[in-house]
């Protein structure tokens, strides 16, 4: 009697539950991706979100202006002058101005005194017109007083007129040094005091930074006035 074999179709569970695992482990790593993603997103948006705040303060600060006295004079600008009691005499009134423990800016105003050519000349002017008697309407610092100098001529300090301001020239330095001078004058500004009584002051500036600007001078300049 012969045997009859039947053939019988292969169980597909095993197929079924291979695809179904794999369906939820891809679930999961874009869940994780997602949630690794957000959290460096939220992360980097706080720290944008806090850095202007802070540049912000900085500048504000930065930008306050100060009044600076002594007892014939004040005067404002931003940042710390000090005045140097070492240095400084009943006629001659030198303030630094710090940047931490740097010296950037020094200033020099002598009262009733001229000082010799050494410390008196300069790069630089920046004429001004007295008002009142005790204060200044402020122009802008010149260029070099050197470029006024003939090709040729030797670099010695003498005077010059610059804007109608007269000063004394030092053509070579290579200091940004300043003096003030009074349009239609020179150097020596004859002022008054608040009790009436006269006083000529002299005042010089330097800026020793590495990228010198006329701002400071312009600053002290514009608020200067006698007491």
């Amino acid at each position: 009697m012969s045997q009859v074999y039947g053939h019988r179709q292969p169980v597909r569970r095993r197929s079924s539950y291979y695809s179904h695992f794999m369906g939820i482990l891809l679930a999961l790593v874009i869940v994780i991706g997602l949630g690794v993603g957000f959290f460096f997103y939220d992360k980097y948006r706080n720290d944008n979100q806090k850095r202007p705040v802070s540049q912000a303060r900085v500048t504000e600060v930065s930008s306050v202006l100060k009044t600076f006295r002594s007892g014939y004079f004040q005067f404002k600008d931003t940042g710390n002058w000090v005045l140097t009691q070492k240095e400084s005499t009943e006629s001659k009134f030198i303030y630094y101005k710090y940047r931490g423990l740097l010296v950037e800016h020094q200033l020099i105003v002598y009262v009733n005194q001229i000082p010799i050519p050494l410390y008196l000349a300069a790069g630089r002017a920046l004429p001004v017109r007295i008002v009142n008697s005790d204060s200044f309407d402020v122009t802008s610092v010149s260029e070099p007083c050197g470029k006024s100098y003939e090709q040729g001529e030797l670099p010695k300090v003498r005077s010059i007129s610059i804007n109608q301001a007269t000063i004394l020239c030092s053509p070579d330095t290579p200091l940004y040094s300043v003096v003030l001078a009074e349009i239609g004058g020179d150097y020596k500004l004859n002022l008054r005091r608040s009790d009436g009584s006269p006083a000529q002051l002299i005042i010089t500036y330097r800026d020793l930074t590495l990228d010198p600007k006329q701002d400071t001078i312009k600053n002290i300049a514009r608020s200067f006035q006698t007491l």
